[in-house]
């Protein structure tokens, strides 16, 4: 009988797949090119017309990715135009032009983390990420707690 109930978890316990996982596959794309979206808003996020984006967002992302030596691919866009990309899955984030009261439900958002605006205050942010992509999610939340004390 103990045989029997072995038997019965092995399989079932095989049928289970590796969790968690992206529907989509973006962990696995970004190992080729992170895509990130970029929306101007300073101090956090500076979009200049000659030259890369930078900021405190920025600088997590180029943290987060030099970790995982990831190249990255800014996409500099108007807000709207680059969450719907998120939304269909053709970026991984988006940093940038939301708040608290952001329209974007169907989108996933990562864990809150802290940074400094430009009086010195402490302002909480979120990263914008596709939805149903788990273990991307997992992968961006788990920087983000890991990195919390470092905050500039």
């Amino acid at each position: 009988m103990i045989r029997a109930w072995l038997c019965v978890v092995l399989v079932v316990l095989a049928g289970c797949g590796p969790y968690p996982r992206d529907t989509h596959e973006s962990s696995a794309r970004a190992r080729d090119a992170m895509r990130v979206g970029v929306s101007h808003d300073p101090p956090f996020v500076v979009v200049e017309p000659d030259g890369p984006p930078h900021g405190s967002e920025i600088a997590r992302i180029e943290a987060f990715a030099a970790t995982r030596d990831l190249r990255i691919d800014w996409v500099v866009d108007g807000h709207e135009r680059l969450m719907q990309a998120l939304v269909d899955h053709r970026l991984h984030i988006v940093v940038g032009g939301h708040g608290e009261d952001s329209p974007w439900t169907d989108v996933s958002w990562s864990r809150p983390y802290h940074v400094r605006d430009a009086r010195g205050h402490i302002a909480e942010r979120r990263l914008a990420l596709p939805p149903g992509e788990n273990a991307w999610q997992l992968d961006v939340d788990r920087h983000l707690h890991a990195t919390r004390r470092a905050a500039p």
